[in-house]
């Protein structure tokens, strides 16, 4: 079922404030897990999947040990940065906001109905994804912004895996020093 556009766009624009919360909570939790562990970590990234299917966030985070490179090598920004090398990757603890974005997703699927022959996102499925990232980097954002990281400052990311997707671009000129944003553009373009 289509309803009404205007009302779709006005749903669209909403922030997502719940969803926000959620986020920086399950980055709290997590975060304190890994300080009563004794890991340090600099690098922490979330990874909500495929645009078109944002549905579950995964956490990724890099200790500099596990950087299989020499600070020397003209590949350590690489290693150091490009997220899909790290080694410590976390598939549980968000289901909260899992259980977030699924609501969202069935909220917006009985607002809109897409074209199953079409597999290009149209206008009013681009903007629920962005909304969904924007949350995302947002929730990301707060939790560093309440100190969840301490003095740390690691880097921070928000993912799409294998994809030159707006939002890790965004997302790092958003949440990191200067230093570290030049380092990753210098890398990464």
């Amino acid at each position: 079922m289509n309803i009404d556009n205007a009302i779709l766009s006005k749903w669209l624009s909403q922030e997502r404030t719940e969803l926000i919360l959620a986020i920086a909570q399950s980055i709290s939790n997590h975060v304190s897990l890994l300080n009563s562990q004794g890991i340090d970590f600099y690098g922490y990234a979330l990874l909500p999947g495929e645009p078109y299917d944002i549905n579950s966030i995964v956490v990724a985070f890099n200790r500099e040990s596990d950087i299989e490179v020499s600070s020397e090598h003209e590949a350590y920004r690489y290693y150091k940065y490009g997220v899909d090398e790290w080694s410590h990757w976390v598939y549980d603890g968000f289901d909260i906001v899992n259980k977030l974005l699924e609501k969202a997703n069935a909220e917006f699927s009985s607002m809109h109905t897409s074209d199953e022959d079409n597999y290009i996102m149209d206008e009013y499925e681009i903007l629920h994804s962005d909304a969904l990232l924007e949350a995302i980097v947002r929730g990301l954002e707060t939790a560093s912004h309440n100190g969840v990281f301490g003095t740390k400052n690691p880097f921070l990311v928000v993912l799409i895996s294998d994809s030159d997707h707006k939002i890790t671009n965004e997302s790092v000129l958003r949440l990191n020093s200067e230093i570290v944003i030049r380092d990753f553009i210098v890398e990464f373009g």
